[in-house]
């Protein structure tokens, strides 16, 4: 087992009280590598093979996309919202295979595109107009179709019936990835914290509508607690939008000395960045908590980080705490 990743960018001086933690929930309380991640790629085949009829050698066992490709997107910002990243990968892939076969830009890694994706990004055109933008008209998908095949892969038939009362066209008989989710912290995780002196928790995540909604119950079944005092979706306030914090610090009953945000995204990492460029002196400070991979430390700490770690549990030392919850 790898042992797990610690840094603090080392000028930090950590506020004192820090008395609240947001959480994203993709990737930092909930595994999703199965269920988000897992229906993004399959999104992307069933549009590339079943409704372009394109070949990648998949009847030799060969891979459209990878869980790497998903991470170089998500790092790259602009994609938080896993219809946008659908689109992104459908696009592209159908690009590579088609408009662009035989050409240079087919023989380009989805790291180099994803590379290109983030300046664009820091520029302000990221995200779905830098799909549009590059990518042939011809090899971009319809939005909604692309929504129906999303929601009908991460949910499957029965849930997508029981949550949406929708019948599923596309896939009828699919079980859903949805079931493959699990929580990555300990059931007393929330209750440790509150012990390390953290008084108000809340979540800021991409979800909308009942994909918020089974988190929530998942998570209060697992830790026998609704431990969270305030939620803000993506249809409120979409990362990284700074107003997702205001709206969230702004949730909390009690005025927030100095809060926490955890999350494993370049879009959770950049809310705080967001709201720390444009921050009014009578705002809380608001330190970024990235929870990555081992392969993509030195990335975000260049971005600007104040910690980053390995694994949920590891956030108490956040709190000058050397204890692991």
């Amino acid at each position: 087992m790898d042992s797990p990743i610690f840094w603090q960018r080392a000028d930090l001086l950590l506020p004192n009280p820090l008395d609240t933690i947001f959480f994203d929930l993709d990737g930092t309380l909930i595994r999703t590598v199965d269920s988000f991640h897992a229906a993004d790629i399959a999104a992307a085949e069933f549009v590339a093979g079943t409704l372009n009829g394109l070949d990648w050698g998949q009847n030799k066992g060969r891979a459209l996309l990878t869980h790497d490709d998903i991470l170089a997107f998500k790092q790259a910002g602009g994609y938080n919202n896993d219809w946008d990243m659908c689109y992104l990968l459908a696009a592209l892939c159908t690009a590579r295979l088609r408009e662009w076969r035989g050409t240079p830009l087919a023989a380009r890694s989805y790291g180099e595109w994803a590379a290109l994706s983030h300046a664009a990004n820091k520029e302000g055109r990221g995200g779905l107009a830098w799909v549009r933008e590059v990518v042939p008209a011809s090899a971009l998908p319809d939005y909604a179709m692309i929504g129906e095949i999303y929601r009908e892969l991460y949910w499957g038939a029965a849930e997508l019936r029981k949550r949406y009362g929708q019948t599923a066209r596309y896939l009828p008989d699919f079980p859903g990835y949805v079931r493959n989710e699990e929580p990555l912290c300990t059931p007393d995780f929330f209750r440790q914290l509150r012990r390390l002196g953290i008084r108000h928790l809340g979540i800021i995540t991409g979800r909308i509508g009942p994909e918020v909604d089974i988190a929530l119950e998942m998570l209060e079944e697992y830790s026998g607690e609704r431990w969270w005092e305030v939620v803000i979706p993506a249809d409120l306030a979409p990362k990284p939008d700074p107003r997702a914090l205001r709206l969230a610090l702004a949730g909390i009953a009690e005025p927030v000395s100095a809060a926490l945000y955890v999350g494993d995204t370049g879009d959770d990492l950049d809310v705080v960045l967001n709201y720390r460029a444009e921050r009014r002196e009578s705002e809380p400070p608001v330190l970024a908590v990235s929870l990555v991979y081992p392969t993509e430390v030195a990335l975000y700490q260049q971005r600007g980080a104040d910690f980053v770690i390995s694994h949920i549990n590891e956030i108490a030392r956040c709190l000058g705490d050397g204890a692991i919850v």
